[in-house]
């Protein structure tokens, strides 16, 4: 992470977007963010958001400062991959089931369009966010020099820079996905299916049975990797990915330093703005119909044979 050495935004903006690749990073954020949005389906930029906030509960603490909770994470990493693998394989089984995890309110909250388990994918982002502090040491180190040498807001917008740029490739596709609604699409609407299950009927979306299996395939290997103590477990086709990413962010925030850095702070707000514009924008565009036809729960009976 020598990209973010001088702590400039753009420079923590591109690291963060490195750091998403990252061994410790990808294996976990990327398939528990996929997994979501094959549940939720619809307000995808939403969910982001939500996902997004959970990773930042975890690392812009760290990233101000807080180098006991990176000590933490790092001491019990092995128990958080094991506690990690085991939330997982949870909510692969309320996926099939098309259930989720139930919080006050929830039920004004899927009415209000803002997802089908909110809490969940929150959730989800604590944990990636977590399991992804193996990167955050390095950023704890730059942003302490960033408060000495500059200011409090200063390490505040490079450390949510950093966290945003994690992100951000995300919050692309989740914009590109609703902005060619392909939510529409036959494989996102997807097929419902009837199993007979200790003489019930259960109806299962095949999204669910993705999403699904996303997540068993997530929490056994987190399981595996926690219960053999090796969480920190790195192919070696994957930490040359992240070497060559960090070789070519270093590149681009020497090109782009040229730019004042007040510059790259409004931009990198500007477009976490845009996003909370379109979230809200897609919400109210969703009418009490399609807020119905999302529900796929298996109180739900099919509407065809």
């Amino acid at each position: 992470m020598d990209v973010i050495f001088s702590a400039s935004i753009i420079a923590a903006f591109l690291a963060g977007m490195v750091a998403l690749f990252a061994p410790c990073c990808i294996t976990v954020l990327l398939p528990a963010y996929l997994a979501s949005a094959f549940r939720e389906k619809k307000n995808i930029v939403r969910m982001t958001l939500i996902f997004f906030s959970g990773i930042a509960v975890v690392l812009i603490p760290i990233g101000l400062g807080a180098a006991w909770l990176a000590e933490i994470f790092r001491d019990f990493h092995k128990e958080m991959y094991v506690v990690g693998g085991a939330f997982m394989v949870v909510l692969a089984i309320l996926a099939i089931l098309g259930k989720g995890i139930s919080l006050p309110g929830a039920k004004r909250l899927k009415a209000g369009g803002h997802g089908k388990d909110p809490k969940s994918v929150f959730l989800l982002g604590i944990l990636s966010g977590a399991a992804t502090s193996c990167c955050a040491p390095v950023l704890a180190g730059v942003m302490a020099l960033a408060v000495i040498s500059g200011t409090f807001v200063k390490a505040l917008i490079v450390t949510f820079a950093y966290v945003f740029g994690m992100v951000f490739p995300l919050f692309l596709a989740a914009y590109f996905y609703d902005r060619f609604k392909i939510e529409q699409s036959r494989f996102i609407q997807g097929k419902l299916f009837t199993v007979q299950a200790g003489g019930k009927t259960l109806y299962v979306h095949s999204t669910n049975l993705i999403a699904a299996a996303l997540f068993l395939i997530i929490g056994i290997t987190m399981l595996g990797l926690g219960l053999s103590g090796n969480a920190f477990y790195s192919p070696h086709t994957q930490a040359e990915l992240g070497r060559t990413l960090n070789v070519w962010a270093t590149n681009m925030s020497g090109t782009l330093s040229a730019v004042p850095d007040i510059a790259w702070g409004i931009v990198v707000i500007g477009l976490f703005a845009f996003f909370l514009y379109r979230s809200r924008k897609s919400n109210q565009k969703k009418s009490p119909p399609e807020i119905k036809a999302d529900k796929t729960n298996n109180d739900d009976k099919p509407s065809c044979h």
